[in-house]
């Protein structure tokens, strides 16, 4: 071996040693194993969005292998707020003909052990997503829906990797 291979494993030695890893791969705050996930209190004129979110991030967790339950008997729980949910015309056709909207979401997350104390919060969690306005109101409600999909999925990978981040 020469000595460019004995430099690269003496890397990868220190990097190793020092406890490096990527965002995301670490362990839940306070030694959390296993989250439940609450009610989110809606805040918004949009019903049922709730369980968009909740369902988005329950999916991230078991994307990255954590255990989670709807209710008690975890170690931690995740609850928060959907503080608003807004749209906004973003391409007129004319002036009383709106073609593409944008959806806005904030909401409020915390991580909180079930003594009360809380091992992680995001007060102020945003993402907008743009969705077609068409003739049909329906149709409009759905593009609208998947809109907050996206953004539910979006926002619940951001959760778990500040969930997780150990930089």
């Amino acid at each position: 071996m020469n000595w460019k291979h004995w430099m690269l494993g003496g890397m990868l030695l220190l990097v190793a040693a020092c406890g490096y890893r990527f965002s995301g791969e670490g362990a839940l705050p306070g030694g959390a194993l296993r989250l439940s996930l609450g009610i989110l209190e809606n805040r918004s004129s949009e019903t049922g969005v709730e369980g968009i979110f909740l369902n988005a991030v329950g999916a991230e967790l078991t994307r990255h292998g954590k255990t989670f339950s709807y209710g008690d008997g975890a170690d931690a729980s995740l609850s928060g707020t959907i503080l608003s949910i807004s749209a906004r015309p973003i391409t007129r056709q004319s002036v009383h003909v709106t073609i593409e909207r944008e959806v806005t979401v904030v909401l409020s997350l915390k991580l909180s052990k079930k003594t009360g104390e809380v091992l992680w919060e995001e007060t102020r969690l945003t993402d907008r997503e743009a969705y077609a306005v068409v003739d049909n109101h329906a149709a409009t409600e759905q593009n609208k829906r998947a809109a907050l999909e996206k953004i539910a999925e979006r926002l619940a990978e951001r959760v778990y990797y500040g969930l997780t981040d150990k930089f």
